[in-house]
């Protein structure tokens, strides 16, 4: 009992951070399964960043949950700048920043302290992430990325079989949730949010870890339930471009990421083209399928390309 008390003891300060926009049940619910984990609640500490909500988010949470530290957003800064504010008043060795339609296993959050306290090498590490609405079906289990046709692979989806994924392997990056260890920000600094406010932001971020040779790892024995439509409720495309904010910033950032994170030039060539045509796919899905505001969308794919080019030359001398 007294090495128990002791190892408790020695667990270094965990720093929750969550962006959150008008969803103030999944939050509420994302909070209570933080509170109920087996990390020591004076290891851990909760902020909300609040990102302009109108649904009474701060309201709720200053109501429910006096341990939460919650900062408001006077206008939308999008998840990016948002979780740099909170990385930014945060105290612990580790930062886990995890999106606010989640729900974390009890003991997710051990399991990766434990896995990064055992391996310095590791700069960020995530879960694996399984579906909340069929909780044994795999979402995420790690990320591989194609430089050359810019298409994007989440290991393991939609599949039941999570004992092919029992040890660590390394990741392109993590969507939704992952730790980061704090020297990580101190050496590399925060999310870009000027260049990537949304969409492709972790990719960037992690790209920059693994040049400052730190590793990005998959935990297996850590879990989170992510509360999106299984596969066969909705096609993944109109998931992506389901506002005209959204579908520019896949449009562009999709440009700009293969831009600066290329292997060479011929690849950078390569990815653009292909960036291309995936976003004139898009266009000629959302006329197929889309509704109402299929042409605002449109719209703002073909801007995202246009501002892609007009910051090519600026993103790729960075």
């Amino acid at each position: 009992l007294r090495n128990i008390n002791k190892s408790l003891k020695d667990l270094p300060m965990v720093s929750v951070v969550i962006p959150t926009h008008n969803r103030k049940e999944k939050l509420t619910r994302l909070i209570k399964s933080i509170l109920e984990s087996d990390y020591p609640k004076d290891k851990l500490e909760i902020i909300v960043i609040d990102d302009a909500s109108t649904d009474g988010t701060y309201e709720r949470v200053k109501k429910l949950f006096l341990q939460v530290k919650i900062i408001r957003n006077d206008n939308e800064k999008l998840v990016s700048e948002s979780r740099n504010i909170g990385i930014k008043i945060s105290r612990g060795k580790y930062i886990f920043l995890i999106d606010d339609d989640n729900v974390v296993a009890k003991n997710a959050i051990k399991e990766l302290v434990k896995f990064m306290e055992e391996h310095s090498e590791v700069g960020v590490a995530g879960p694996i992430m399984y579906f909340l609405k069929d909780p044994s079906r795999i979402w995420c289990a790690g990320v591989k990325r194609n430089y050359w046709i810019t298409t994007t692979k989440f290991v393991g989806f939609n599949t039941r079989d999570s004992s092919r994924y029992k040890e660590p392997c390394e990741s392109e990056d993590f969507p939704n949730a992952f730790m980061v260890r704090r020297e990580v920000f101190e050496k590399i600094g925060l999310f870009n949010s000027k260049i990537f406010p949304i969409q492709y932001e972790e990719g960037d971020f992690c790209q920059r870890v693994k040049r400052s040779k730190y590793k990005v790892m998959v935990v297996p024995t850590a879990k989170v339930w992510h509360d999106i439509p299984l596969p066969e409720q909705i096609r993944t495309w109109t998931r992506r471009l389901n506002s005209p904010l959204r579908a520019y910033c896949i449009a562009r950032n999709r440009v700009l990421f293969h831009t600066l994170w290329s292997r060479n030039a011929l690849q950078r060539v390569v990815a653009i083209l292909a960036s291309i045509i995936i976003s004139i796919y898009y266009i000629v899905m959302t006329l197929r399928y889309s509704s109402d505001n299929r042409h605002v969308v449109i719209k703002s794919i073909i801007k995202g390309i246009i501002d892609a080019f007009k910051l090519i030359k600026k993103v790729a001398s960075h």
